[in-house]
């Protein structure tokens, strides 16, 4: 089966992109861009079969009209090529709650998802659409289209956020908007309906993130993630963290002479503790997870720990040495591993904030 996807560069799209990549590696995977709505035919890249979907939008322009004119733009050119091939797949459109406003952007989704239905009638082909909340999630690009990715980047670049309304917004992880998505492509539902909205005031949002800047950040201390959408939004905001620059951290050395002691984690929330000795130029890890938090913290020996973006190319390396005791935090999406870059035996004590689970390990294997 073949799967096309517009708007794979964006963040809904990318994350799709990483999801289906991760789950569905038989299926033969597409890519549209903006060149190819241009094309007559999408250079050849839609078949008659396909599951496409349809993420790509335009939601900032100089004018709202440009707005509205660009989406219905995007839109026209996918419609008339599916009624040329004579499509008889499937199609999801991505739509927005934005529909119900008076807003130019709401005006050119309503339009679209209206066009898509009257033509899956005309053509007997597979439709889906939603009216999608406001959505969350790492890697959502700051002063773009969530104020949670706004207020993450201001805290932790030591800037001030801004409410200018203060109002009740409903919520959706990216993780429960596209699990959906995908059971599309099994035929496993025949219409989209999201679980887990929260409805939450934007203050009460940028109260949640100053605890997690003055506890993750000032305090070292892991935040009480106890309840679903606290542990996805400390994720989304601990993503915007420049790992470059605040990795490794130190830990505060208290000596005495009897010895040494040093408080590891201070988790505020339920976890498991381990350690592992590594033995020279070996190496482990080399997986990555899509939801759990875990803390790598060098004790004795010298170590290299390397993080990998799935999906991309660029490494981040970093060299711990137990002479000085120092820790670096796994992102979520990121492959990761640990080498033994010294001639003594490592010593790493490991955090993570949830027992194993061997029916759901959250753990996938990948060289970084």
């Amino acid at each position: 089966m073949r799967i096309v996807i517009s708007g794979h560069t964006g963040f809904v799209g990318g994350h799709l992109l990483r999801n289906i990549n991760l789950n569905f590696t038989n299926y033969n995977l597409i890519l549209l861009n903006k060149e190819d709505f241009l094309s007559d035919n999408f250079n050849d890249k839609i078949k008659k079969e396909d599951f496409i979907y349809h993420l790509a939008g335009v939601n900032r322009a100089e004018t709202n009209e440009q707005v509205y004119s660009s989406n219905i733009k995007i839109n026209i050119s996918l419609l008339n090529h599916l009624e040329k091939i004579n499509f008889k797949g499937g199609l999801y459109f991505s739509s927005s709650l934005q529909e119900e406003s008076d807003s130019q952007y709401g005006k050119a989704k309503k339009q679209a998802r209206e066009d898509f239905n009257i033509l899956s009638k005309k053509l007997n082909f597979s439709f889906y659409s939603s009216l999608t909340p406001n959505i969350f999630g790492p890697f959502c690009k700051p002063y773009h289209n969530s104020f949670i990715a706004t207020f993450s980047h201001q805290l932790l670049n030591n800037q001030t956020p801004l409410i200018v309304t203060d109002n009740k917004l409903k919520l959706i992880y990216i993780d429960d908007y596209i699990k959906p998505l995908l059971l599309l492509l099994e035929k496993k539902i025949e219409e989209i309906n999201f679980n887990f909205i929260k409805e939450i005031k934007v203050s009460e949002v940028l109260e949640k993130l100053n605890l997690f800047y003055k506890q993750y950040i000032s305090e070292n201390k892991i935040p009480n993630l106890e309840s679903k959408f606290d542990k996805e939004l400390f994720n989304t905001f601990r993503s915007y963290i420049n790992h470059k620059e605040f990795f490794p951290r130190l830990y505060q050395l208290h000596s005495s002479p009897r010895g040494s002691f040093i408080e590891l984690s201070k988790a505020l929330s339920m976890g498991q503790s381990s350690y592992s000795t590594t033995n020279s130029d070996i190496t482990r890890g080399n997986h990555f997870h899509t939801r759990k938090i875990e803390r790598f913290s060098v004790i004795k020996g010298k170590a290299k720990i390397q993080l990998r973006k799935y999906l991309t190319d660029e490494i981040i390396s970093f060299e711990l040495d137990g002479n000085s005791p120092s820790y670096v935090d796994m992102p979520i999406w990121y492959t990761h591993n640990i080498t033994n870059i010294g001639d003594e035996e490592l010593l790493t004590f490991f955090w993570i904030n949830e027992p194993y689970d061997q029916n759901d390990p959250d753990t996938y294997p990948e060289i970084v």
